[in-house]
């Protein structure tokens, strides 16, 4: 690929995105599917039993390791000494589904920011458009960045994508990559912290989840302070980026909401508005599924091209405008763990978990 398409690709993948649209949506007064009976949500909830948590596969060449505990302590957060309360603890779930893989922590000491930017969503840069590859969080300069798990720091500078050491004009900006000390069926994880303003680790440092790796910034393609955090499985390039929210343990009694939302011929519907609203205290958030199959790779389980996580436990509505119509149904999302639907145009909602662990798309 050529100099120029590598930067544009760069730019789409770790600028904040403007404001999407979509033309043609029904409006709220359009007809609805009923919602599911209770006997339907019922089953759906028995097919999510808890199992044991999994842990994460080790990678040969290092230790086991297990998920940290949190509150972080004093000597975690040097050099920064940043204080953290027992209202900032972080810890994984206690229980998950069993192809579930909830193994970073939360890289900020505040949980709960709302994604300024999620994954596999559209953004405008120029004449291209391509997809986001990571999470972004808007963060003053200088907000302490935490690594996600432990492992072993393999760039700590500007040139990340160009993997050129010190290249001012990376899109990355001054970066931090970690390969952790676990991994997944067999394959090695990484993840990426980008637009940092300075780092405070070294490559070949050996980090533990919760460290201070640096601070955010808004070095690169920015278009303002904040942290773009991705997860690659496999290789440590862009080509092999997953949904950084379901590999994030979420916070104590949150829950993540997956699905798969395609037409009846099982096409999936690329960039198509989706609401949720909280039926207890009626806040909806406005999300789309993913805006291309191209350079996003699903998760090998559930194929999926949504992901809400960080959602408060409770009754939600799921909303998504289908020629014209707004097709309802409702889920129940419980503590620490995915809630699964698809969606398949006519044939509307299901809760039927996939039957068996699917292969992801390749790069």
């Amino acid at each position: 690929m050529k100099p120029l398409g590598w930067l544009a690709l760069g730019c789409a993948g770790l600028a904040l995105a403007a404001c999407q649209s979509q033309a043609g949506l029904p409006s709220s007064t359009t007809v609805a599917l009923p919602l599911i009976s209770d006997t339907q949500a019922a089953s759906a909830t028995a097919a999510w039993t808890p199992s044991p948590a999994a842990s994460p596969t080790p990678w040969p060449g290092y230790p086991e390791t297990t998920l940290a505990p949190f509150p972080l302590s004093a000597e975690q957060l040097q050099p920064t000494a940043v204080p953290v309360s027992s209202a900032t603890s972080l810890s994984a779930p206690i229980a998950m589904g069993p192809y579930d893989h909830f193994y970073l922590h939360w890289p900020l000491i505040q949980r709960n920011l709302p994604p300024s930017q999620r994954y596999g969503v559209f953004q405008e840069t120029g004449d291209n458009s391509l997809p986001h590859l990571g999470l972004d969080v808007s963060l003053n300069a200088g907000t302490p960045v935490l690594a996600a798990g432990a492992g072993e720091v393999v760039w700590a500078d500007y040139g990340l994508f160009y993997r050129s050491p010190s290249y001012l004009e990376d899109p990355y900006g001054i970066s931090v990559a970690i390969r952790h000390s676990f991994g997944h069926q067999g394959q090695p994880l990484y993840t990426i912290y980008a637009h940092l303003r300075e780092t405070r680790v070294a490559l070949g440092d050996q980090v533990v989840a919760g460290q201070v790796i640096g601070l955010s910034g808004n070095t690169g393609q920015s278009s303002g302070p904040h942290l773009h955090f991705e997860v690659r499985l496999g290789e440590n390039s862009v080509y092999f980026t997953h949904n950084p929210e379901l590999w994030i343990a979420p916070t104590d009694g949150y829950g993540v909401l997956v699905g798969r939302i395609t037409d009846t011929r099982d096409f999936p519907l690329m960039n198509r508005l989706v609401e949720v609203r909280n039926l207890a205290d009626r806040r909806r958030v406005n999300a789309y599924t993913y805006a291309t199959q191209t350079r996003l790779l699903p998760d090998g389980y559930y194929n999926e091209n949504f992901v809400l996580g960080e959602l408060p436990p409770g009754r939600y509505e799921i909303a998504i405008p289908h020629f014209g119509v707004w097709k309802r149904a409702e889920v129940e999302i419980r503590p620490g763990a995915v809630t699964y639907f698809q969606f398949s145009g006519n044939d509307g909602f299901s809760f039927d978990l996939p039957p068996v662990a699917q292969p992801g798309n390749t790069p």
